[in-house]
């Protein structure tokens, strides 16, 4: 009976020290919130699926990753690459209603939770660029054209 409990007291401590534990990140810029557990960072965005697989497209660009599958439709989408040390980096996208969209970011077999961090800031900002552009006043064409005034010509 004694060696059982000692036997199970072991398993948890061992259990414990080998599986992660769940962390959140708040972004200071944005104010949003991602959990990273179980090797993967995940947030929940305001923000249609397109939009946020336009960001992640953008942000893996921008961090000079090679993207070797890139993938979207309504509902889902998908980008794998991988990075300089050769990990793999993985982001899924899903549909959630009201126009929002579940993001996961996988770095690596075993994760990387620093990575995984600076790909989720590329892709906000990405987005607070997207926000930016659409809140910018639009331009009315078909208008009259209008003549630069005398003496500063092009």
């Amino acid at each position: 009976m004694d060696a059982r409990v000692v036997m199970l007291v072991a398993l948890g401590i061992v259990g414990g020290l080998l599986a992660p534990g769940c962390s959140t990140y708040h972004d200071p810029a944005t104010g949003e919130e991602a959990t990273y557990g179980m090797q993967t960072l995940k947030a929940r965005l305001d923000v249609d699926v397109g939009t946020v697989y336009a960001a992640a497209r953008r942000a893996a660009d921008e961090l000079n990753l090679k993207v070797m599958h890139a993938s979207k439709d309504g509902i889902s989408g998908q980008i794998r690459a991988y990075d300089a040390q050769r990990d793999q980096v993985e982001i899924r996208l899903g549909a959630m209603p009201e126009d929002r969209t579940l993001l996961a970011i996988n770095v690596g077999p075993f994760g990387d939770k620093n990575k995984s961090l600076v790909l989720f800031e590329y892709i906000l900002k990405n987005l607070s660029r997207a926000a930016q552009v659409a809140a910018a006043p639009s331009l009315q064409w078909g208008g009259q054209a209008v003549e630069p005034p005398r003496g500063q010509e092009p």
